[in-house]
């Protein structure tokens, strides 16, 4: 039997179109060729994205672990071009949101602006990748907090729903409620963090809030 002659008689099993391409590709050189240029193109387009995502990979190694570490512009410049190279790592969203608004605070007033503005656009972009993402949904809630701290504790609360285990997510759920002055879900939030670490700092933070409406209620909280 010859290298081929099975293709000869049908397949049952088999697509109808498998079986067809496989009769031509032993029939008609032209396409055979034709299917060896569609392969090459396919697997040079694989080493390009292969090649893309290792230069993305080597900036975003840069930004996170160089040696010297690498300053807040420098961290965003690296980020911008690994997301440029290679758009579907959201790890360079968490870093660069993460680097621009944690040193806003050291920045003076009119960077500081411009920090904060950087980690929303990078917070937002990480988000549409992944949405459940806990770094960028904890930067996310803060932006939200200055403009309504409802909602950003309806965010918060969401991941926490969704990741409910973690102690930490009720910690900060915890004192977020606290500081909106809703003790009654604060203390529910708590009984989640019984007996871990953050559960320690979370109480400390409920009981300071507490105190601080105390003060502001004229000794009574709500």
């Amino acid at each position: 039997m010859g290298l081929f002659d099975f293709l000869k008689a049908d397949d049952p099993d088999a697509p109808p179109w498998i079986m067809k391409a496989l009769r031509r590709s032993v029939n008609d050189p032209w396409f055979v060729a034709m299917m060896g240029v569609f392969v090459l193109l396919v697997s040079l387009a694989g080493v390009w994205h292969c090649a893309r995502a290792g230069m993305a990979q080597q900036y975003y190694y840069q930004a996170k672990y160089g040696k010297p570490a690498a300053d807040t512009e420098q961290v965003l410049e690296y980020c911008k071009k690994a997301y440029a190279l290679y758009p579907d790592n959201y790890y360079f969203s968490i870093l660069a949101s993460e680097k621009a608004y944690y040193m806003a605070g050291q920045a003076e007033a009119g960077l500081r602006q411009r920090r904060l503005e950087q980690s929303a656009i990078w917070c937002e972009r990480g988000l549409v990748q992944n949405g459940m993402k806990g770094q960028l949904r904890r930067i996310k809630a803060r932006f939200l907090w200055e403009t309504s701290p409802s909602e950003a504790i309806r965010f918060w609360k969401a991941y926490t729903e969704w990741q409910f285990w973690e102690p930490y997510n009720h910690a900060v759920l915890a004192g977020m409620y606290a500081k909106a002055g809703d003790f009654e879900n604060a203390e529910r939030a708590l009984t989640w963090t019984d007996g871990s670490p953050e559960g320690e700092e979370a109480r400390r933070i409920v009981e300071m809030e507490r105190k601080e409406w105390k003060a502001i209620l004229g000794g009574e909280t709500r």
